[in-house]
């Protein structure tokens, strides 16, 4: 897999889709009648069992072997800014139209400029706000993961399936809040992994082994799915973010290896919103905390989801075309050789 998997970004194009989709307001019970658990509300895992997958890849051609490699500054600091960045343009964007409307401010001017910072740190304000802070985490944590995957191979991998288990309880039995667990990257250590493994051993799901443990996770994720969205069923370990966790995962970890095992072409807009996924994603998020009446002007419900698709991606897309521009300036400006 040396040339580029361009089925990759359509992938994500039509994740981000997904997350604009999500943050939608629907009417009580609306998702699951839609079957959302079992695609839309997927599309978080699926872009962090991307993330694994392309970022091996990346230390793979590399030649990574050592954590030493993978913890260089520079390369650690390029890869913070290409979150670091768009984040902070977003961010100071939503600052301003939120000074305009005169509603953030109240605590930065109460509280200072630490609370302006801790805002900054946990994601800002809006829909999907964790995810800057959990991408930030995956930056610094991946090398670790790499390396436990690339010497143990499926003992890794299950390595850091019991290691996402212990999380999951001492986050449920030390009392863990709902907003702390929200924005630690380990909730998805065991996706991340998975994507991580694919990558370096692409074949497994086609020798007898892997095919009964595709089935197997395919199964055992939608027999969660069905008892985490459909029944009453309460979990004693996965009690937070039940419907995109560790185990729900599992449903969806064997589609995606078979997609991009099997699939390489992309398609020319989904290729484009994938590649400008992150910056559509903060679109969407100020998007959604500012933009609450629009049902006023457009009353059709699935008019007014094509309508904030739309604006997102466009939006997002324009963002990114400027602000690819500006990172790469700055990026080589600070680690030029001269």
């Amino acid at each position: 897999m040396s040339e580029r998997n361009r089925f990759v970004d359509t992938l994500k194009g039509i994740f981000i889709i997904f997350v604009i989709m999500l943050h939608f307001p629907y009417e009580t019970g609306e998702t699951n009648r839609f079957l959302f658990p079992f695609w839309v509300t997927m599309a978080v895992p699926c872009f962090m069992f991307i993330s694994g997958y392309v970022s091996a890849l990346s230390f793979k051609k590399k030649g990574f072997e050592k954590l030493g490699e993978m913890y260089a500054i520079k390369g650690v600091l390029k890869r913070l800014l290409r979150f670091v960045i768009p984040f902070t343009i977003a961010f100071i964007a939503e600052w301003i139209v939120f000074r305009i409307f005169k509603v953030y401010l109240v605590n930065v001017i109460t509280y200072g400029l630490r609370a302006f910072c801790l805002d900054w740190l946990t994601g800002g304000k809006g829909q999907g706000s964790y995810y800057f802070p959990v991408m930030i985490q995956l930056v610094i944590v991946f090398p670790i993961i790499y390396l436990v995957i690339k010497k143990f191979r499926a003992v890794g991998l299950a390595g850091c399936f019991i290691a996402n288990v212990i999380f999951e309880a001492a986050a449920n039995l030390g009392g863990m809040s709902d907003y702390t667990y929200r924005l630690l990257f380990f909730r998805y250590l065991f996706v991340v992994a998975a994507g991580t493994f694919f990558a370096l051993e692409p074949d497994f799901f086609k020798s007898p082994v892997g095919k009964i443990t595709g089935v197997c996770s395919l199964l055992l994720g939608i027999v969660f799915i069905f008892l985490f969205s459909y029944t009453d069923y309460e979990p004693h370990i996965f009690t937070m973010w039940r419907t995109t966790s560790m185990l729900t995962c599992l449903y969806i970890i064997p589609i995606l290896c078979i997609l991009i095992g099997k699939c390489h072409k992309g398609f020319g807009p989904l290729e484009l919103a994938g590649k400008a996924s992150f910056n559509i994603f903060l679109v969407q998020m100020i998007y959604y905390n500012f933009v609450n009446d629009m049902a006023v002007y457009i009353p059709s419900r699935p008019l007014l989801l094509v309508f904030n698709i739309l604006n997102c991606c466009i939006a997002g897309i324009l963002f990114y075309i400027v602000e690819k521009r500006f990172t790469d300036f700055i990026i080589s400006k600070l680690f030029s050789k001269n």
